[in-house]
This record gives C-alpha cells, structure tokens and sequence, in this order.
C-alpha cells in the first residue's frame, strides 16, 4: 500500500503553528462491485447471473441476522455485529428506543484477514504540503491520487520523488 508523508500546520494544541508530517493512505480507486462479480464469474464455474443471485443472496441472509440483533459469522470473511449508542437516563421510564443516539453495523475480520493486513507492505512516496505552504516545499514533489481525507479515486499512482521506503 502506498503512503503519503503530509505536511500539516497545527490549529491546536501545544503544537499550534508547527508543522508535523502524517501518513495517508493513498487511494487508487475502488474495486467495483462488477469488477467482484466478474472476477468470481471467472474463477468458478458460475455464470454472471449466478454469481450476482449468490451476493444478493448473501447480503439478504446478513441483514436479515443483523435486523434481529444477531452476531452474523461469515467464517473466513469475519463477523457482523449490530450497534447501538444510547444516552444515559436517570429513570428506567425514560430508557425508551428514543435513547438511542445511533445505530450500526461494526466488522470484525477474520483471524487469517487481520493477520494479512498486520504484513501489508507500506511504501511511502512523497510529501505534501496539507495546510499552509512553508519555504522547503517548493522543493517537494507531489503525487497523484487521493487519499483517505479525499479519495480522488482511479488517478494515477504517485511518483516516488526520491526517499521512499518501504516498511
């Protein structure tokens, strides 16, 4: 995965006025959801019809468990758990579902999913400037592509200007 090294001036904190640096992730884009089914459609003897009913299937028995408040295990792939942030009450009367701040979904992946993610490979690739422009970077090159605060998605990888490692 690719990194950026971001140079951002502090608003706040003890720090106000400083520059730190920060990594983002760089976005290439996303795998679509066709490209999924087009991918499956080739590694099985399935048809593209076939394929898309399976998810749709799939996705129909998840949010089925999820609506009765059940844990759903996906085996391989993890676990859904539903959510809920509620507000705190000083009388049981008051602890009505009009409590409740928020509801979601959280995802916990698989043992052998998060252990892949703990050996990704981290590249960083470049610098930029995120807040302010300081004097050194106009001797800093920067990439192309989004990353996790603006997901600009499908451009082009960035260049690796010098003084990328990988870690």
């Amino acid at each position: 995965m690719d990194l950026q090294l971001v140079k951002t001036k502090m608003t706040i904190g003890p720090k106000k006025g400083q520059y730190q640096y920060t990594l983002k992730r760089v976005s290439y884009g996303n795998v679509t959801s066709e490209a999924i089914l087009e991918e499956i459609q080739s590694a099985t003897t399935f048809s593209r019809a076939d394929t898309d009913a399976i998810i749709h299937a799939f996705v129909g028995v998840m949010l089925e468990g999820i609506a009765e408040g059940r844990i759903v295990d996906f085996g391989v792939l993890g676990t859904l758990y539903p959510q809920i942030s509620a507000m705190a009450v000083d009388t049981k009367e008051e602890c009505t579902p009009d409590t409740i701040k928020t509801k979601g979904i959280l995802y916990r992946p698989d043992g052998d999913l998060a252990d892949e993610a703990k050996k990704m490979k981290l590249r960083v690739i470049d610098v930029l400037p995120s807040m302010g422009k300081t004097p050194d970077d106009d001797n800093e090159q920067q990439p192309e592509g989004g990353d996790d605060n603006n997901d600009q998605g499908n451009q082009g990888g960035g260049n690796s200007g010098g003084g990328g490692f990988e870690g």
